[in-house]
């Protein structure tokens, strides 16, 4: 049986006041969140550093394909607040939210040799007056059918070693169990909508003025692998130069990439979650 994964992590704006999610969806869709898994931000040990040169790796191809779907940068809903645990009351990180989802294919490649995979991405919601937001996305499989929910816990904790979370705004992925080829799922979202804190809210990708342009662009930066209970980190510094960015178009007080909603459909939905 497959089952998805959803991960996601906001950057913590004050200690205990950010609102965060890492949400467990069943295969119905992976916008029914059937639990609640804990992931471990402890660091993995890759092992230690040789006196040697060092060996060059061939990097192994990306085993994932992502293509922007549906994308919404604009104002967020009015009256829009969220009560945490201890009674404060939350407001929007941002006035002009992003919410970015990604069709994420598993295309016929070269099976590798490895129990499970994670392919960790950098993803960047851009005006072209300057702001930005950065996030981290991955995405996932198994290769062992015998690698279990424990064992990918561990497999996580891997990710961030490629990144410092202290700089991005935001972390989230999909796994899914045994994913066949060229089999397509919708991402979790990836953005800063449902980021909340309770200091003022901002502007966001408004904040130097009404954007021309929002562009979100997105490239790997490595790859996490487990191999008989062993982690190895692996970064690619090479697909920097290897970026995919889609712009967004004007519509209506934001701006709109859609594949996967009827456009008169979209005045009914709410925006940044429009297949809720």
């Amino acid at each position: 049986m497959n089952k998805n994964i959803t991960f996601q992590r906001c950057r913590k704006i004050e200690s205990s006041f950010a609102k965060t999610f890492k949400s467990r969806t069943s295969i119905i869709s992976i916008l029914l969140i059937a639990a609640i898994v804990i992931v471990s931000l402890g660091l993995s040990s890759i092992g230690s550093i040789s006196a040697k040169a060092p060996q060059l790796i061939e990097l192994k191809p990306q085993q994932f394909n992502l293509d922007a779907a549906y994308a919404y940068v604009g104002q967020g809903p009015q009256n829009d607040t969220f009560t945490d645990s201890r009674g404060i009351l939350l407001s929007p990180i941002s006035e002009y939210p992003s919410a970015v989802y990604f069709n994420i294919t598993r295309p016929t490649v070269e099976n590798v040799a490895c129990d499970a995979i994670l392919e960790v991405y950098n993803v960047t919601i851009a005006s072209d007056k300057g702001p930005a937001e950065n996030f981290v996305f991955f995405a996932g499989t198994n290769y062992n059918p015998s690698f279990s929910d424990a064992e990918l816990n561990t497999l996580t904790e891997g990710i961030y070693d490629l990144f410092d979370l202290s700089t991005v705004d935001g972390v989230t992925g999909n796994f899914r169990f045994n994913w066949t080829d060229d089999e397509s799922i919708l991402s979790a979202k990836v953005g800063s909508y449902g980021t909340y804190t309770n200091y003022k809210n901002g502007l966001g990708l408004w904040s130097a003025g009404k954007p021309n342009t929002i562009s979100v662009t997105i490239h790997r930066i490595g790859y996490v692998t487990m191999t008989n209970g062993a982690i190895s980190v692996q970064p690619d510094t090479e697909s920097v130069n290897n970026k995919t960015q889609v712009q967004l178009q004007e519509y209506d007080d934001g701006f709109l990439k859609n594949k996967i909603v009827p456009t008169d459909e979209l005045l009914q939905k709410n925006r940044f979650q429009p297949l809720n």
